[in-house]
This record gives structure tokens, C-alpha cells and sequence, in this order.
């Protein structure tokens, strides 16, 4: 306990450092005159219950449990804000960060009662800069950091602890009636390995890739995005027991079309196809993801949205051995929910969510669901 309580208080100060840190550069960035200006800020807290299905096993988890099913209600509280400064010459700065906890009361284990607490928090810093009226090009960085305190067995799935950091450089153009951006960036992640399971730190890596997008000019009732990419991803932690090339390298081909539209009905649909080619055959897969979101105002100050995205994967070899996918449980995940918003106050706003989600865990192949629903207040100061 006492050791992740000081990994914990590590993470929490290096992400504190980090947001100082970004603070003072964007302070030090503004020139006497340049326009500060918060685009948001939001102070959140609220509520929700969960129901998760699935007894299966978790890499950073020793102990198994025999339920199939368990439950929660999560007390969750955070704080999000938005902050851009205009720095003059078609040059702008911005800072965003996301923090905050959730505790968790679970029941329907057969060991034990589990009331993990998870911390989460990451930190935006970007800097863009116009060339013309066609051009622009940016550069930006993020820091992310989680920790979780009695992480239970599955069937209630909670990501590994980690740190991580990205950065990247991105460029838009419009000679014409097309737009076009590309995009390179690297990552590394670290996960924060107990004592009692070290074999989390195999979940390691170090990735770097591009992705192209054009956006055409065409006339026509909303508008469109096609993009194409590619990743190299280094495992330096997992080995693939072959002398000649001996940790696991992936090479992943990713490509999609996007369409949206915005009217009195915000709506937006996505179709990405996924192949992940490896030196282990254990995580070669290929998948394919569409998703459809829609928004809008009923009255009364209210507004509602429903997302759904369905996902199909498929691993080109059966293997008893396990697969260890870090970070893929969004990419693999089918997942729908409706959600209502109100206004309250002029700073104050509600809403409820109901969802569920059908992900893969960090053993690849093996699927959990999670189901529930959530109440949140959201206050917006106003500075």
C-alpha cells in the first residue's frame, strides 16, 4: 500500500510539475498585450451505477474471482478547464487539463468486497501558428496519468496504472478547394507495476506515426474527411522468445472516412478499418469500427445524444498463449449510450447518461461488458 501510495504521489507530483510547468510557458509565451481568455472551465461531481459481466483474467491482478457478474455505485468529482492566449502575428497558445477520482463501492465478488479509487489526469499544451490565409502549423504535447488504489479481478475492469507522454507536429494547407493536414507523433507509456504483479511492465511501449487527411471542398450538404496512417509500435519489456529479433514490434495500417453535419441535428458517422501486423503472431488482428453520433435541443433548455459505435476484430492466429493489447480497449470496443443535458442555472447544468459497452480487456480476445448509468452537476464559474 505504501508503495503506491508513493508511486501515486510521484505521478500526481510530476503531473502537477507538468501543468505548472505549462502554465509558466504559456505565461512566459504571451507578450505584454496578448489576449488570455478561458474557453472553458468546469468543476464536476455526481454519481452512477454499474454493472459489469465477464470472469476473466487481468494482467495486473494476481487474484481470481469466481463471479461472472458484479456491481458498483462510483462517486466521481473533476476539474477540467480551457485556457487560449492570442500572442499576436497569427499566433496562438493553449492549455487544457482533466483531473479528477473516482471511488468505487463494488459488491458481487465472492472473495471480497473491492472499493478501488482511480485518479486520473492529463495536460495539453499546443502552440499553433497561421501562415497566410491557407496554412497553419502546430506543435503540441500531453502528459496522462492514472493510478488505481485495490484494483479488483475481473469482472470489473479497470485499466493498469501508467504514465505517458506524446508529442506532435501538425500541418494544414488549402492551396485549392481541398484541405489537407498531416499529422507525425511519438508516445511512450509506462505502467506503474505493483509489487505483487510485475509482469504489468511487459504492457510498456514506445510508439511513433503519421496519419494524412483531406478534407475536399466539395458542395455538397455537410462535409467530409478521409485519412490514412500508420504506426510503428516497441515493446521493450515483452519478448517474443526469437534470438534474432527478441521484443515484440508492431507495425499497424489504419485508414477511414468521416461525415458531418451541423444544423438544428448535429450528426457525424465514421467508418476505420484497422490491420495490426506484428514480429509475434500473438497480437496480429484486423478490425474495422463504425460510429454515429447525433445532438440536439428538444426545448426547454434540454438537449440529448445518442452515440453508437460497432466494432468487428478479428486475430489471423489462434494461439493458447495470452495477448497482452495495451491501450486498445477504446479501439476495440462496441459500445451505446443516450444522454440528457439541462441548463439549471446560468453556471449551472445536469445530466444523465445511460450506456453500455462491450470491450476487450488487456488479454486480447477476451471481451467484458459494463452497463449503467450516471448523474452529473457541472459548475462553470465564469472567469
Amino acid at each position: 500500500m505504501r508503495a503506491r501510495q508513493g508511486v501515486w504521489r510521484r505521478c500526481g507530483s510530476a503531473f502537477l510539475l507538468a501543468l505548472a510547468a505549462g502554465s509558466m510557458a504559456l505565461g512566459m509565451a504571451s507578450p505584454a498585450g496578448a489576449q488570455l481568455a478561458w474557453r472553458d472551465f468546469v468543476i464536476s461531481g455526481g454519481i452512477a451505477t454499474e454493472g459489469y459481466q465477464g470472469n476473466l483474467e487481468a494482467a495486473a491482478v494476481t487474484v481470481r474471482d469466481s463471479a461472472d457478474l458484479a456491481s458498483a455505485v462510483v462517486g466521481e468529482f473533476a476539474v477540467r478547464g480551457d485556457l487560449v492566449a492570442g500572442l499576436g502575428e497569427g499566433r496562438r497558445a493553449r492549455l487544457a487539463f482533466d483531473g479528477g477520482v473516482r471511488q468505487y463501492s463494488a459488491r458481487g465478488f465472492e472473495l471480497r468486497d473491492y472499493a478501488p479509487r482511480e485518479w486520473a489526469g492529463t495536460m495539453d499544451l499546443s502552440l499553433t501558428q497561421a501562415i497566410g490565409q491557407a496554412a497553419a502549423v502546430a506543435g503540441w504535447v500531453r502528459v496522462r496519468g492514472r493510478e488505481v488504489e485495490d484494483r479488483p479481478p475481473m469482472p470489473l475492469f479497470l485499466q493498469a496504472g501508467y504514465r505517458s507522454a506524446l508529442g506532435g507536429l501538425r500541418a494544414e494547407l488549402q492551396p485549392g478547394e481541398h484541405r489537407w493536414d498531416l499529422e507525425v507523433r511519438g508516445e511512450f507509456t509506462d505502467f506503474l507495476a505493483p509489487a505483487f504483479a510485475p509482469q504489468v511492465r511487459i504492457l510498456d511501449r514506445r510508439t511513433a506515426g503519421a496519419e494524412l487527411g483531406l478534407r475536399p471542398g466539395w458542395d455538397r450538404d455537410g462535409s467530409f474527411r478521409f485519412h490514412v496512417g500508420g504506426t510503428f509500435a516497441h515493446y521493450p519489456e515483452q519478448e517474443t522468445f526469437l534470438a534474432e529479433d527478441p521484443f515484440r514490434r508492431d507495425r499497424v495500417v489504419h485508414g477511414g472516412v468521416s461525415w458531418s453535419r451541423e444544423s438544428e441535428v448535429f450528426t457525424q458517422v465514421a467508418l476505420e478499418a484497422r490491420a495490426n501486423r506484428s514480429n509475434s503472431r500473438r497480437p496480429e488482428y484486423d478490425a474495422a469500427t463504425l460510429r454515429a453520433i447525433a445532438s440536439t435541443a428538444v426545448g426547454l433548455d434540454l438537449s440529448v445524444t445518442g452515440y453508437l459505435a460497432l466494432t468487428a476484430k478479428r486475430y489471423r492466429f489462434t494461439t493458447d498463449a495470452v495477448r497482452l493489447i495495451p491501450g486498445e480497449e477504446a479501439n476495440s470496443a462496441t459500445q451505446a449510450y443516450i444522454g440528457l443535458s439541462r441548463g439549471l442555472a446560468r453556471n449551472l447544468d445536469a445530466s444523465a447518461r445511460v450506456g453500455w459497452v462491450r470491450a476487450e480487456s488487456e488479454i486480447g480476445g477476451q471481451y467484458f461488458q459494463r452497463f449503467g448509468g450516471t448523474m452529473l452537476l457541472n459548475y462553470r464559474p465564469g472567469f
